[in-house]
């Protein structure tokens, strides 16, 4: 497994492409950065519990994949549903769903194709990332759905009950 180099990016430093991952150079001196496949960051529960096995392993085609399917879907449901809500509003942008909605605030929703998530910022829970697990974008924090978690939140800021039909 290959672990990568971390360069901070300043004045003066060069990349450049080779066989085995990027070549970075900063006043004359090149360092190899070949790719990590493991995540810089604990996977484990506030009890200690490992995670890690629990998050379904997915290529970087196959998370590309699922992410935008589901943010597509999320943004086709959103658009039908301000059809009879207009106070809401909702724009896809590269890879970035906002959802204005007044008076609570706005949503953002995003790929992190780097740790393989979808983060979300909730204007009522705050923020919270996803991995894939099961199939289904869920939080290692405390095991909720992202789908259910709009649901409710947007079910109680319009006062009527929103289905979205992510989950495939």
């Amino acid at each position: 497994m290959f672990k990568y180099a971390r360069v901070p990016l300043q004045r003066g430093i060069r990349l450049a492409t080779a066989r085995a991952g990027v070549l970075a150079s900063l006043g004359g001196v090149w360092v190899r950065m070949t790719p990590s496949f493991t995540r810089t960051y604990s996977v484990a529960s506030t009890t200690g519990t490992d995670l890690e096995s629990q998050i379904d392993k997915l290529t970087a085609n196959e998370y590309n994949s699922l992410a935008n399917e589901y943010l597509e879907a999320l943004t086709d449901d959103l658009e039908e549903l301000s059809e009879q809500h207009p106070e809401l509003d909702c724009e896809m942008s590269h890879g970035a769903l906002t959802i204005d909605m007044p008076p609570v605030g706005t949503y953002v929703i995003n790929k992190q194709p780097p740790n393989k998530q979808i983060w979300l910022s909730s204007p009522i829970t705050g923020p919270k990332r996803y991995d894939m697990i099961g199939g289904r974008w869920i939080t290692l924090r405390d095991g909720s759905s992202l789908t259910e978690l709009l649901q409710e939140e947007i079910s109680s800021t319009l006062d009527t009950e929103v289905e979205f039909n992510t989950e495939h």
